[in-house]
């Protein structure tokens, strides 16, 4: 807001994150897009807290729940998809997909574009920058991803 974007922060709640009741390691069942939409719509910048959802209760009571592993990026994943955005940003600690560990080979570089075949099988293969099951939904509508580091991120670029 303060940089004359209007924006808004939702739950995953808000933001129509369905998903089992697996506390700390629940699955998305599906993500109920009308808010989001009507929010884009009107302009709106959206932030959402990705690694977390509601599950639809027992006995009518909702309970929300945290999402494992990768969960903030594949809901990030899934939302690009579902409003078929222009591409999709996963701001991590490293600057993109590497040669290797840059923490353990200090040789290692950033691997300038990759298929989302290659970014797939790296990651099923010890590349932890992105989760596996992040890539699916952007490389069905073909959305290319960005990594970006939140390290090194400044306003003024």
């Amino acid at each position: 807001n303060e940089l004359g974007t209007p924006a808004i922060s939702l739950t995953g709640t808000q933001a129509g994150i369905i998903t089992e009741s697996a506390h700390g390691r629940a699955r998305i069942l599906e993500i109920r897009t009308e808010r989001i939409k009507n929010l884009l719509d009107q302009g709106q910048t959206i932030v959402i807290a990705g690694f977390q959802g509601t599950t639809l209760g027992i006995g009518g009571i909702a309970e929300i729940t945290t999402l494992g592993r990768g969960g903030s990026d594949f809901t990030a994943s899934l939302i690009a998809s579902i409003t078929n955005s222009n591409y999709l940003e996963i701001w991590t600690d490293v600057s993109g997909i590497f040669t290797a560990d840059p923490r353990i080979v200090k040789q290692a570089y950033p691997i300038e574009n990759l298929s989302y075949e290659e970014a797939m099988e790296l990651s099923h293969f010890g590349a932890k920058v992105l989760y596996p099951p992040t890539i699916k939904p952007v490389m069905l509508k073909k959305i290319p991803i960005y990594i970006k580091n939140s390290f090194n991120y400044s306003l003024l670029h």
